[in-house]
């Protein structure tokens, strides 16, 4: 035996001896395991973190910068992080040990806008589910980083995996609004839906910039590298033509609920028209919205305000803000 075949013989044993363990236990199912974890409490997620997956407060979360995954417990304490199959994999377990952990037939989807994160919509979802019963489903997304498309995949996967949901509302701020829209356009989405046995009931919109608001013509052009709004806000302004016929008007009951002063001259002379400070009021129209109102609140804050969660819940429940003999439907909107 020559010196190099003495050298193979050494590394073939020893490479024997890692693998051959790991050969003993082939055929037998191995959990995929999370990196080390210090249980430690989070702020639940705020400007980089998406959900990708939801189950009676249990939630998995994509990292929008380094595609890292981590799963949340009610309290939003880190159970484990990783890949998306370890936290899958921790949240199975989890199920298995609680059978009480479980969806609601009815749920409410809670999503926020651009800027901001799930707490803007804490006090909405605890509103409605206190007068309805129902279960709040409040996500968060990396509203700055993605586009919109991303953003609807994400609550597209959070959707998926609903075991044991049969009727969703929705109920959104702003670029939320976008997002749903976008998810309702989507037919491999929608066949999703219809596959699981699922259907959508009613949707309110809170200040939902349904056309493309002036406000981001303005704004967005000065971020040229999309470092402060990202792709989303882009969308916005310059390439609202590209969003726009992806998104779909909702085929449910829907209502409108915009903010403004009552009067043409509006909050902001940026936007013509009435306006929140953000959005115009007819940027805010949609046909075959249900319901219509204008409110004297301004953008950053209407979703606190308590007329705002009042005609919500009710529009929720009946398909009106305040009666059936007082709605205002939205027919053919002209935007100049």
């Amino acid at each position: 035996m020559n010196r190099r075949e003495f050298q193979t013989a050494v590394g073939c044993f020893f490479a024997s001896s890692i693998v051959a363990p790991f050969a003993q236990a082939a055929g037998k199912p191995r959990r995929p395991k999370g990196l080390p974890n210090v249980q430690t409490t989070t702020n639940g997620g705020q400007q980089f973190w998406g959900d990708v997956r939801y189950h009676a407060g249990y939630r998995i979360q994509e990292h929008a910068l380094t595609g890292h995954f981590r799963l949340l417990d009610p309290q939003y304490e880190r159970v484990t992080w990783g890949t998306l199959e370890a936290c899958e994999s921790q949240l199975s377990e989890i199920r298995q040990q609680n059978a009480q952990l479980s969806n609601e037939s009815t749920a409410v989807i809670y999503l926020h806008g651009l800027f901001r994160s799930r707490w803007s919509m804490s006090r909405m979802a605890n509103h409605i589910n206190q007068q309805t019963g129902w279960q709040s489903i409040v996500l968060g997304y990396a509203s700055t980083r993605g586009s919109v498309g991303d953003h609807a995949n994400k609550l597209a996967q959070v959707i998926e995996h609903l075991d044991g949901v049969k009727n969703i509302h929705f109920v959104a701020h702003s670029l939320g609004n976008l997002v749903i829209r976008y998810w309702l356009g989507d037919k491999q989405f929608q066949q999703q839906l219809a596959q699981q046995g699922a259907q959508v009931g009613r949707m309110v919109m809170v200040g939902p910039p349904n056309h493309r608001p002036s406000l981001a013509q303005v704004l967005t052009p000065l971020d040229t590298q999309q470092i402060i709004g990202g792709e989303s806000a882009s969308q916005l302004a310059e390439d609202w033509k590209e969003l726009a016929p992806k998104l779909a008007t909702p085929s449910c009951d829907f209502g409108i609920l915009a903010g403004g002063k009552g009067d043409e001259s509006g909050h902001n002379p940026l936007i013509p028209g009435d306006d929140d400070m953000i959005v115009g009021v007819k940027e805010t129209m949609l046909p075959g919205a249900s319901d219509f109102r204008v409110l004297d609140v301004i953008h950053a804050t209407m979703m606190y305000e308590p007329n705002i969660m009042g005609m919500a819940t009710e529009f929720l429940q009946h398909g009106y803000f305040e009666s059936a003999e007082a709605r205002h439907p939205l027919g053919k909107v002209t935007i100049p």
